[in-house]
């Protein structure tokens, strides 16, 4: 091995160390040493680029990834870290096929099995997010990510007191999975699923009790939740697009109901009493509520 070898896989190291210790402006100071000497090293390149990740500069990292890619274009970490800034800049579509491609490749490998997941995650596909977290742990038992998505995951499903210390085990730990944990709320009471909603805001407020923001937001789908709400409960799931399919169902019975000998012509007063009560209500209950729930 000649000087000039030992000297890059030298700096190689030194700038992994520094990288792992998150110590960034060492790890920059290191890689401007090194690249000048070494320009096209796919080992040297990649550092730099998740050095660039690391600063924030999403940018910058894609465009050292795809100058690695032009090098070695089957460069598994490079297309890894490619996927991470996909996944970053919200191109789920993007991120997964890349996720796909490498697991074809890489079948064993828990990282890509618990990026997959997080994308799953992202995209709240809850249960295929799930899935593919149990099979990271099942490669490696201790994989962060992985631990982190499927208490998640596991948490909304089922929600057993052990569940429920490790996701406020998780939130005290992993702050940055604060955000994560409010798009899944939101995304659980977009689609109806107030009560599982309800109950992971609830962990939010218990984890951070002084915030004003996160108490409202419990107490709003604590509201939703109500079992008094239930009668309401496509307008909750649809918007409008359920106060529309209540009202195009009652206008088809109402003319079917009018045509002569009409079997749902005795119904008709019955059916315009309950759909006069069910608007008063859909009008006066909420507010009557939230008065109640504060």
């Amino acid at each position: 091995m000649n000087e000039t070898s030992e000297d890059l896989r030298s700096a190689i190291h030194e700038i992994s160390e520094l990288l792992d210790r998150h110590r960034l402006a060492s790890a920059r100071a290191a890689l401007e040493r090194a690249l000048p000497q070494h320009p096209d090293d796919p080992e040297l390149l990649l550092l730099a680029a998740w050095l660039s990740w690391y600063e924030d500069d999403a940018n910058e990292a894609r465009h050292i990834v795809q100058r690695i890619l032009q090098i070695q274009p089957e460069h598994r970490e490079a297309q890894y870290l490619l996927s991470r800034i996909e996944l970053g800049e919200e191109n789920y579509v993007e991120a997964e096929r890349l996720l796909i491609g490498l697991l074809k490749r890489f079948p064993e490998s828990p990282s890509l099995y618990a990026s997959y997941a997080e994308v799953m995650l992202e995209t709240m596909n809850i249960e295929k997010a799930e899935k593919l977290a149990v099979e990271a742990l099942r490669l490696d038992p201790q994989n962060e990510a992985a631990l982190n998505i499927h208490t998640l995951c596991g948490f909304v499903q089922s929600g057993t007191e052990e569940q429920r210390e490790r996701l406020q085990k998780l939130l005290r730990e992993y702050p940055d999975q604060m955000q994560t944990t409010i798009r899944l709320i939101q995304h659980l009471a977009d689609n109806g699923q107030t009560k599982e909603a309800y109950k992971l805001s609830k962990e939010l407020v218990v984890n951070d009790p002084s915030n004003e923001g996160l108490v409202e937001f419990a107490t709003t789908l604590r509201r939703a939740s109500h079992w008094s709400m239930l009668p309401l409960w496509p307008m909750q799931k649809w918007g409008w697009a359920g106060s529309i399919g209540i009202w195009a169902a009652t206008v088809v019975f109402f003319r079917v109901a009018g045509m002569d000998n009409s079997p749902l012509q005795p119904y008709a007063g019955t059916v315009a009493i309950v759909l006069i009560c069910y608007v008063v209500y859909s009008w006066l209950w909420p507010p009557i509520l939230k008065r109640l729930i504060r």
